[in-house]
């Protein structure tokens, strides 16, 4: 059973006819300031499940003095600063809730002397993404553990900071395979041979925090997003339950769907050499995929194979996490969603949905990468954009 009913969110937004927004800078809302005379509009919030920053584009309206040509910053100073804490919340009529946390990142102050708002001040958001991809250092951390070294990164001086500030509101951080599971009954792991205790401490190397996570996300198969404040770090595609089953409905604007086989293989072969034992180590991984658009395409797919060398993989268990990853990431290319409807804020990235109700082409399960609210002149609208392994 999904957790969303269309039909109930229908209800809960009064049919969708009134969008309404608010946006909070630095915890305050401009437009609750009656002095400020500040408005705000063009909202574009993208968020995304794959390994990008999910960002937030607005403008300010009401800082700019027309008659005499100049921005009040006096105004506009308490709102604006780079760093300042951003809370996006879209919604219907009664109801809304928050889809964007995050901070600000750039301003821009646009003047146009023909348009009918001659200045504004457009305002760019990102998430925590673009802090951790500022940095680049190589250091060996406490860590023997992947997952240990993710919250490991998490507990420092920056990221506790945005903690602080409400900024990251909850870390989700599973264990990566890499780490033992404790022992029942909370026993201690048992000891090893003696001598001298290897430091199997994990290393950075000339990167980023981002970009040391997402190759952590890489070699195990995991994902790692942020939505709304919330970090995760988790098995990809480990939510299995559905988060809303969308039928053809008024509130649907356009779709795009589509499948295609360039690029997919049936087998996967991931190849190294254990150097300690002098041997060559292979896994294969076969696409178990369903095509049912067309009986040729499964032979034409089943006949291709993807060979991937790598001497960095070091052990079986490695070959075989890596040989998931490459197959499921293969696989995922095949059917393909661009979805436009009336804002729902409900809808958010790493999740599956069905489309019901459409044809036998066209229904299937999707899992959602990227979610785009727009809220302007064209009132509040949700894009969804997703892919699937099956038909």
């Amino acid at each position: 059973m999904a957790e969303f009913d269309l039909r109930d969110l229908y209800g809960k937004y009064e049919g969708f006819a009134e969008p309404i927004c608010k946006v909070f800078l630095g915890g305050k809302d401009p437009c609750e300031e009656k002095k400020s005379n500040l408005s705000y509009s063009d909202f574009n919030v993208e968020l995304s499940s794959d390994f990008k920053a999910s960002l937030a584009t607005f403008i300010l309206i009401g800082g700019f003095d027309e008659s005499n040509g100049f921005y009040d910053m006096k105004v506009l100073k308490k709102y604006i600063g780079l760093g300042t804490a951003v809370k996006i919340l879209l919604g219907h009529g009664p109801s809304m809730m928050e889809v964007f946390k995050g901070y600000i990142a750039r301003v821009e102050f646009v003047y146009h002397p023909y348009d009918e708002l001659l200045g504004v001040v457009r305002i760019t958001a990102m998430d925590i993404k673009g802090i951790m991809m500022a940095n680049n250092s190589s250091k060996r951390l406490n860590a023997n553990y992947y997952s240990d070294a993710v919250d490991e990164i998490f507990q420092g001086t920056t990221y506790q900071d945005l903690v602080q500030r409400e900024i990251i509101t909850d870390l989700d951080v599973r264990s990566t395979p890499d780490k033992p599971s404790s022992p029942a009954g909370g026993a201690p792991a048992p000891a090893g041979p003696p001598g001298e205790t290897p430091d199997n401490r994990i290393e950075m190397v000339a990167e980023s925090d981002y970009d040391f996570v997402v190759r952590a996300a890489k070699k195990f198969n995991f994902e790692f997003f942020s939505i709304g404040g919330n970090v995760t770090f988790r098995p990809a595609k480990s939510n299995t339950q559905e988060l809303i089953d969308i039928m053809p409905a008024s509130i649907i604007q356009d779709f795009d769907i589509g499948y295609d086989i360039t690029g997919l293989v049936g087998e996967v072969k991931v190849r190294t050499l254990d150097i300690a034992k002098a041997q060559k180590i292979e896994v294969k991984k076969k696409n178990n995929a369903t095509f049912s658009l067309s009986g040729k395409a499964k032979s034409l797919v089943s006949s291709q194979v993807y060979v991937y060398t790598d001497s960095s993989i070091e052990t079986q268990e490695d070959a075989d996490m890596r040989a998931t990853y490459i197959m499921e990431d293969m696989s995922y290319r095949f059917g393909s969603l661009s979805m436009t409807f009336s804002g729902i804020p409900e809808i958010v990235p790493g999740r599956f949905i069905t489309l019901s109700g459409f044809g036998d082409g066209i229904s299937n399960k999707y899992y959602l990468t990227d979610v785009i609210h727009t809220f302007g002149d064209d009132g509040y609208l949700t894009t969804i954009i997703g892919k699937a392994s099956t038909l």
